[in-house]
């Protein structure tokens, strides 16, 4: 009798550690991906998922401009497909580019057909707006919606050709009641240096959501954290060849 309560108690672990390791950002256990050297060293880069969005992503390109930084956009094939000048815009400016998913499926919920069609569907969004996405050692950038996913997604992306890029800093900028403040609050515990930060300047729900608090924290960690205490803001492509990291 009393060896159910031990193996209800090992299987709950067992859970645990799986849901740890495909949604955490940081965890490698499943397979390697990009996260920069979290702690190491005074690089950083900037990441912004779910756009392009005709509300913020324009004013963000402005801001960023202003402080002559570039930045990593992953782009949902859908809204590069309705806004390719956009996008466009985005490239020009000198920004690496990234897939994510045509539709901002989570991953480890879908077969492997239907997961490489979403990848496929994405990248012919992008380049048909005539953007070329940039190669890091010879596979192109891909993350993952939610950060989530299995051994198999990660099997998957290697043999589509892309290299899978996470993030070790969250600031759950989309998440409720969200301010400025709290997005900052959440930066000044986790920036460390080797960061890859998670920002949006879209959102998968619907396209001219508003960032504006995304757009007001990126303008103070840019002052804070390159102004004042001389971090240096690379593309993912540009941290990945600084890093020394070989893509898998």
């Amino acid at each position: 009798m009393k060896k159910w309560p031990l193996a209800a108690g090992l299987g709950a672990a067992a859970a645990g550690w799986a849901i740890y390791q495909g949604q955490a950002p940081k965890p490698q256990a499943f397979g390697r991906t990009f996260i920069g050297t979290p702690g190491h060293g005074k690089l950083m880069a900037l990441t912004y998922d779910d756009g392009p969005n005709t509300a913020w992503t324009p004013k963000l390109l402005d801001l960023l401009a202003k402080h002559d930084v570039k930045a990593t956009f992953f782009s949902i094939g859908h809204y590069a497909r309705e806004q390719p000048a956009l996008l466009r815009e985005v490239a020009a400016a000198g920004h690496a580019i990234g897939n994510h998913t045509y539709s901002h499926v989570a991953m480890p919920f879908h077969r492997a057909e239907t997961l490489r069609r979403e990848l496929r569907m994405a990248t012919e969004a992008i380049e048909d707006a005539g953007v070329e996405m940039p190669l890091v050692q010879g596979k192109r950038l891909m993350r993952p919606p939610w950060g989530r996913r299995r051994p198999g997604t990660l099997r998957l992306l290697r043999e589509e050709g892309y290299v899978p890029v996470v993030w070790s800093v969250t600031l759950w900028d989309w998440s409720k009641g969200v301010t400025t403040q709290k997005i900052m609050r959440k930066a000044e515990k986790q920036i460390s240096g080797g960061d890859v930060i998670l920002l949006h300047d879209g959102c998968n729900v619907a396209m001219g959501w508003d960032r504006s608090h995304s757009v007001e924290a990126t303008e103070l960690i840019l002052t804070q954290w390159k102004d004042q205490h001389g971090f240096e803001f690379l593309t993912i492509p540009e941290m990945i060849e600084a890093t020394g990291f070989q893509v898998p």
